[in-house]
């Protein structure tokens, strides 16, 4: 890819950004109109499953940070420290580093993530079965289809994948530490301030998709079958234990329907644009 996909994200600039990215002819093949509706259904399913586990909703911050040093001014996650415990959110985001990759149907210019702090997660084992049963009870996603990708601190969640149908041993990919902590990419370690140095312990959640009976995977990335689709945080002290989910992914997982890059390109100029704001990042998706 020639640069690291976080120090794209760390420059964000539009002169970076247009020198460094490929560009990618993107038609419409795998175009699905009806993925707009889908994903409506999948953000109001996430509304009633949180507000039936006792949950309320917090309000969304702006996509654009004023933070331009850091993936050009847009925001980049949702605010781990800022919200409170039992509320969730539903964050829209962009990042300037996915335009490198707007050849893959999961990765879109403007999405979504949902975030929760359970109120009471004394340990990862909370917040594990808290995002299976989300997943498997809530959105009758498959469990043979179901995998994680994290560090050897992830070994403390044996017990409660074990009880949850989801044995260890056939499910989850542990990362070399130092490599994953390096990559600080949610696949076993992320940083909510970008160039912090507090970090998260996580386990990132795959999802397989299509006709394939491919067991979980067995080196990182994983192949093009798996769509990431959340993140359990099971240890660390940068913010409340918790979980994330992206809402465009759990659609597609569900669905296998996506929209097309350009069809959300629309979409994010608009809501930059209805803020009032014009972040140098956005120049990156023009």
């Amino acid at each position: 890819m020639g640069l690291n996909r976080r120090k794209l994200v760390q420059l964000g600039t539009a002169a970076t950004a247009s020198a460094a990215l490929p560009r990618f002819a993107v038609g419409a093949t795998g175009q699905n109109e009806a993925f707009e509706a889908k994903f409506a259904e999948t953000l109001a399913g996430l509304k009633a499953a949180f507000a039936k586990l006792g949950f309320s909703e917090s309000q969304p911050f702006s996509i654009v940070t004023g933070n331009v040093d850091y993936n050009g001014g847009l925001r980049h996650d949702f605010e781990q420290k800022k919200l409170q415990p039992n509320a969730f959110v539903i964050q829209p985001l962009a990042r300037v580093a996915d335009v490198e990759e707007k050849n893959r149907p999961d990765v879109l210019p403007l999405f979504h993530e949902v975030g929760c702090h359970p109120e009471g997660a004394v340990s990862g084992r909370d917040t594990t079965e808290l995002m299976v049963r989300l997943l498997t009870e809530e959105f009758s996603l498959d469990p043979s289809r179901i995998a994680f990708v994290s560090v050897p601190q992830a070994d403390d969640m044996r017990p409660v994948l074990d009880a949850l149908g989801l044995p260890f041993t056939e499910k989850v990919l542990l990362r070399d530490e130092a490599e994953a902590m390096a990559a600080r990419d949610a696949s076993g370690f992320f940083f909510p301030d970008p160039f912090g140095d507090e970090y998260l312990v996580t386990m990132g959640v795959y999802y397989r998709l299509g006709g394939s009976d491919e067991a979980a995977p067995t080196a990182y990335p994983p192949s093009d079958n798996w769509t990431e689709i959340g993140e359990v945080v099971i240890g660390g002290q940068a913010a409340p234990l918790g979980i994330s989910i992206g809402a465009e992914r759990l659609t597609y997982a569900r669905t296998g329907q996506y929209p097309t890059w350009d069809q959300r390109l629309g979409a994010l100029f608009s809501r930059t644009e209805d803020e009032g704001a014009e972040p140098p990042g956005i120049a990156a998706f023009r």
